[in-house]
């Protein structure tokens, strides 16, 4: 900014912060954690492309297959485990939809009480409702480690044999699924404790309506 836009009483543009970041003078640690939290973030985006890409390429296979066999038409058969990828996606985009939400910050919420808090009452009160967030996908997270350690028993069950997502796999989704979200959760929670512990508003950007006070 120019000293003329200065006088002139133009504001300076604040800093934004997409998702899980932190300012560059906050202790690394913390920026490490959020460098793992947006690396996460990357990988959840491409897991819901090609989540879609499988469903969709897939159940377009299923459907020529079907229609063009039953008119006595040659097509390429669908392999064995297909329908186990198809189910499985879908069932994967519900948690990286779910992880990324948490780490955009736009997962469900009720703002009708926080519009009308100042900032740092809005932070307060997304601390409290995170860690009670936080609790409940641990306890989830735990109950999944439960399922998955059941399910390696039915790992040498003949008709699993061609399937990509076995019993056990498919409880580890939900392992990890929980982990990551519970892991974005965390950092959250130490991110607005940051603006808390630095008597700072945080930006427009960081926080729904933080621009109103």
């Amino acid at each position: 900014m120019s000293a003329t836009e200065e006088q002139a009483g133009t504001p300076a543009e604040e800093p934004v912060y997409l998702g899980q970041s932190c300012p560059p003078h906050w202790p690394a640690p913390l920026r490490w954690l959020t460098m793992i939290s947006r690396v996460l973030a990357g990988i959840e985006g491409l897991g819901i492309i090609t989540c879609l890409l499988a469903v969709i390429t897939l159940s377009t296979w299923a459907f020529l297959e079907r229609n063009l066999t039953q008119h006595h038409l040659p097509f390429a058969h669908l392999p064995g485990w297909a329908d186990g990828v198809v189910k499985h996606s879908v069932f994967l985009l519900g948690f990286f939809g779910g992880a990324y939400a948490a780490f955009a910050g736009r997962h469900i919420r009720i703002d009708a009480i926080t519009r009308l808090t100042s900032v740092r009452k809005r932070l307060v009160l997304r601390v409290l409702t995170t860690l009670a967030a936080l609790f409940i996908v641990t306890v989830f997270t735990k109950g999944a480690w439960g399922v998955y350690q059941n399910n390696l028993s039915e790992n040498g069950d003949p008709s699993q044999a061609e399937q990509f997502f076995t019993s056990a796999r498919g409880a580890m989704i939900l392992v990890l699924g929980y982990g990551v979200i519970a892991f974005h959760f965390f950092i959250q929670i130490a991110l607005d404790i940051g603006w808390l512990i630095s008597k700072q508003d945080p930006p427009a950007s960081y926080i729904a309506e933080a621009s109103a006070h």
